[in-house]
């Protein structure tokens, strides 16, 4: 049996530790250890210092043990909320702190959500609407789970000119619903690699703009997938996962805003509503283009035709003769159909695999920079088209303007290209990784 002595004593269990975030209007509180008696008293003076007229999550997702004494805060935290219009909703409640709340009789005086993700959706309104220097912005929430960036192919073997038929695989359209990247239709890898250019699939649609030398798009609006009619592809970045917000943008100015700025307030706007915003999104648009700005590469980037000066492509000495790029609108008030990627480069990207994010993106010396972005998007134009009847749904609109709309060009698009008015599509990105489709 123990022997007590005077002068020893147990090791005390660490303190409770909070830690407190403003996310846009939101209140973060994280909690991390046990919510007994001596863990209520270290919390309550940061309970006391909340702004009663905010709303408030609190993430329990590190607290294992929860006692009366702790209940007996977030009461108190409800009823000074609900008294000056505040709301509180608790998130990712461990199972034995769920039972605990049940066994007191209070699992249903809260609001309880499984991640802290929800709790933020359950406080903001369904359709959400902010106001930026560009333009308006009125978000439809979508999917609650994060998607991803899949890449196939690395950038790099077509900025050296070293696509080699290894290196092409071909994709189902149904794989491909929303993706960018070099490549063309036809019978074999062989028939396509000397006709390799800009491509973009849409709603399952595939255009292309082939290095034949005509500079006009080709395209097919598939209705099945078949096991010989393939997307041949040597590099492909695809969105992968559910739109996690559906945006009405409405641009300030007449002539629109540009992609650069749709894409950082959109983010800014993530900053606000998603606490788990990693800094990358993923987009498909329905749009009415101002000024377009583009390029398209018109030699197959294959070994054979690699620069005899061994140096890429997008290289100053080389760009000019493997480029055809805007440095005036090429198209002014067209329909567009657009899918891109982009980055805040000044959030912490380490979170990502290097490998798949880098390959992503290139520079291209015809893009003026977009400070503090970088930006990888297609599009592909038709002739003004009307928009359906609301309540409008980006996939109708995509089908719509694919099957009756007038083609016009497809492009790289340039930073710098204005969008009057858009229906997008927005995936938040969780991570880039390599493709997991099923080739043929």
């Amino acid at each position: 049996m123990d022997t007590w002595h005077p002068g020893l004593h147990r090791a005390r269990v660490s303190d409770l530790v909070i830690s407190t975030e403003k996310v846009g209007s939101v209140s973060l509180l994280r909690l991390v250890g046990r919510l007994d008696a001596h863990g209520a008293d270290v919390a309550e003076p940061s309970f006391q210092a909340i702004d009663y007229k905010s709303a408030v999550v609190i993430d329990l997702g590190g607290v294992p043990y929860l006692s009366s004494a702790g209940i007996r805060l977030f009461v108190a935290l409800q009823k000074n909320l609900q008294s000056q219009g505040g709301k509180l909703v608790l998130a990712e409640v461990q199972p034995y702190c769920r039972d605990v709340l049940k066994v007191s009789g209070l699992d249903q005086f809260f609001t309880i959500e499984e991640t802290v993700t929800r709790a933020f959706l359950e406080l903001g309104e369904r359709n959400a609407v902010f106001h930026r220097p560009v333009g308006r912005f009125v978000c439809h929430r979508g999917a609650e789970c994060l998607g991803s960036i899949e890449v196939l192919g690395d950038i790099g073997n077509v900025l050296a000119s070293r696509v080699t038929p290894a290196l092409m695989v071909g994709k189902k359209f149904s794989s491909k619903e929303y993706s960018i990247g070099l490549g063309a239709l036809g019978p074999s890898d062989e028939d396509v690699l000397p006709l390799l250019g800009e491509m973009i699939t849409i709603g399952g649609t595939m255009v292309w703009l082939p290095t034949d030398g005509n500079d006009t798009p080709d395209f097919l609006v598939p209705r099945q997938d078949s096991d010989s009619v393939l997307i041949r592809t040597g590099f492909n970045v695809s969105l992968a996962g559910d739109f996690n917000d559906y945006v009405e943008f409405e641009a300030a100015a007449d002539k629109g805003a540009t992609l650069a700025e749709i894409y950082e307030s959109l983010m800014a706007i993530a900053r606000e509503r998603r606490p788990d915003f990693r800094g990358a999104i993923g987009l498909a648009m329905r749009a009415e283009v101002g000024e377009l700005y583009g390029c398209g590469v018109v030699k197959s980037p294959i070994a054979a035709n690699a620069p005899e000066n061994g140096k890429l492509i997008t290289d100053p000495e080389n760009y000019e003769q493997w480029f055809e790029y805007d440095q005036t609108p090429r198209l002014r008030d067209v329909s567009a159909l657009i899918c891109g990627i982009g980055v805040d480069q000044s959030a912490d990207l380490s979170v990502f695999d290097a490998e798949y994010l880098n390959s992503a993106f290139y520079i291209n010396p015809g893009n003026a920079d977009s400070t503090g972005l970088k930006l990888h998007n297609h599009g592909v134009c038709f002739r003004p088209f009307p928009l359906g009847e609301k309540p409008w749904s980006l996939e109708r609109e995509v089908q719509n303007i694919v099957n009756e709309g007038d083609f016009v060009d497809m492009r790289h698009l340039f930073d710098r290209t204005t969008i009057q008015w858009a229906l997008i599509g927005v995936v938040y990105v969780e991570d880039f990784r390599p493709d997991s489709s099923q080739s043929a």
